[in-house]
């Protein structure tokens, strides 16, 4: 059990850890009247989960946790979530090597 919320836990870090990595996407966004495709940065790896808000200062996402839940920035649940489930693939994928092989 204990091993399971550690896992979950070094995941979930990962995750917001991943956020350094940050590129530009396109979004649909309202400009003057009409929807147009955008370029905007976003952060997250190996999917992009948080994407620079209308609201937020351009060219940056918030990587402080409370402006996150504020709404600031968009936060795509769905890409957060396939991120976790990456990083704790490649946690327990570690593990597995570790434990058959003795590395550590």
């Amino acid at each position: 059990m204990k091993k399971i919320l550690y896992f979950n836990f070094l995941a979930i870090i990962l995750t917001y850890v991943s956020l350094l990595y940050q590129k530009n996407i396109l979004v649909a966004r309202i400009v003057v009247d009409k929807l147009e495709k955008v370029e905007v940065i976003a952060g997250g790896f190996p999917l992009q989960f948080l994407i620079d808000g209308e609201t937020s200062p351009v060219g940056s996402i918030s990587i402080n946790p409370l402006f996150i839940f504020i709404g600031m920035d968009q936060f795509v649940f769905l890409n957060f979530f396939i991120d976790y489930l990456f990083w704790i693939s490649i946690l327990f994928a570690f593990s597995m090597i570790v434990k058959k092989y003795r590395i550590v």
